[in-house]
């Protein structure tokens, strides 16, 4: 981390007590990450968006010197990233033909977006009017801010003031790098006389959690051998009990709609759809006796059936509020 003098333990240049190091988090294999990892925030109620950046950051007063045992650090969320100077540009569900427009930053304050013609700081508060097409636009010019996470709060106006009415509130990272090289997110890491940087090595850990979701099978009766004309139901995925064993509990698979599939055919081949009664979670290690069996008779006709891919495609469920992952068979 730096340069140590000669007796090994001051450093060589003093940066001072109070230093912020950023690191950025990249992914090589992006669709595999948001397919096993939850990235929503504040138990589930803040849900992750395409363009939301991850931002960790250290608690100085949480600091650990134990290695088996690091500071957890955990995200939160920030709506999207923007280089030092850009367009912001929005538009509202209310009839609002004008609006306040302010920027604050982490410390709570509001900071001028600008200059005038005079090169003199704009107001905090500036006041917008929406085009004809009902999009308020704005430039912003925080080049004489430093980096970091901003919230641009937007609200009604009463005379020439910002009003009580908030109407809009979007946070934003402000970095040029994290927006030229489309990172997952950012790591700030900061000491002070708190976690003295020059004191015993420090240990920080990040912390995701697995994603879980719903197994829907699609069995589709490609060579027409199983006979799907006698009363149902003919076919039945079980998770047998002992098969599965840990890490994965034992769950339920429910046919859904008829069999074969009323209105669901894959490739003209009648359909038969199965969903997990109960989400589960994503492991490395695979789901093993998940079978498709024959009725009456109980022939297993499948006995370990694949898992979702760790690259498939997801379908959210507004209506149960959970992710779909979709796995054909064909037999």
């Amino acid at each position: 981390m730096f340069k140590v003098a000669t007796d090994k333990t001051s450093p060589f240049i003093d940066l001072g007590a109070d230093v912020n190091f950023r690191f950025y988090l990249e992914t090589e294999r992006s669709d595999e990450f948001y397919n096993i990892t939850d990235l929503n925030t504040n138990g589930g109620t803040i849900k992750y968006e395409a363009g939301n950046k991850l931002h960790f950051s250290n608690v100085p007063a949480n600091f650990s010197i134990d290695e088996s045992n690091p500071e957890s650090l955990e995200h939160v969320l920030v709506d999207r990233a923007f280089g030092n100077l850009f367009t912001y540009s929005y538009s509202l569900t209310t009839n609002h033909v004008k609006t306040s427009f302010r920027v604050r930053n982490s410390d709570g304050q509001f900071v001028s977006v600008g200059k005038d013609t005079d090169g003199n700081p704009l107001p905090t508060a500036l006041i917008l009017t929406r085009d004809d097409a009902k999009v308020f636009h704005r430039q912003v010019d925080l080049r004489d801010q430093p980096n970091g996470v901003y919230t641009i709060v937007i609200n009604n106006v009463v005379g020439n003031n910002p009003g009580p009415d908030l109407l809009k509130e979007e946070t934003i990272l402000l970095d040029n790098e994290a927006v030229s090289r489309g990172v997952l997110g950012i790591v700030d890491i900061t000491y002070n006389a708190t976690n003295d940087l020059y004191g015993s090595t420090k240990y920080y850990g990040l912390k995701f959690s697995r994603k879980t979701t719903i197994w829907k099978y699609f069995i589709v009766n490609k060579s027409n051998n199983i006979d799907l004309s006698p009363p149902p139901p003919n076919l039945s995925i079980i998770d047998s009990v002992n098969g599965s064993g840990l890490p994965y509990n034992n769950v339920s698979f429910v046919r859904e709609g008829d069999e074969p599939h009323a209105t669901t055919r894959v490739k003209g081949f009648d359909t038969v759809i199965f969903k997990s009664d109960s989400e589960i979670p994503s492991f490395e290690r695979p789901k093993t006796s998940v079978q498709l069996r024959h009725n009456p008779g109980g022939e297993i006709i499948v006995e370990h059936l694949a898992n979702p891919p760790v690259n498939t495609v997801e379908k959210y469920n507004s209506i149960d509020d959970t992710i779909e992952k979709e796995i054909f068979v064909f037999i």
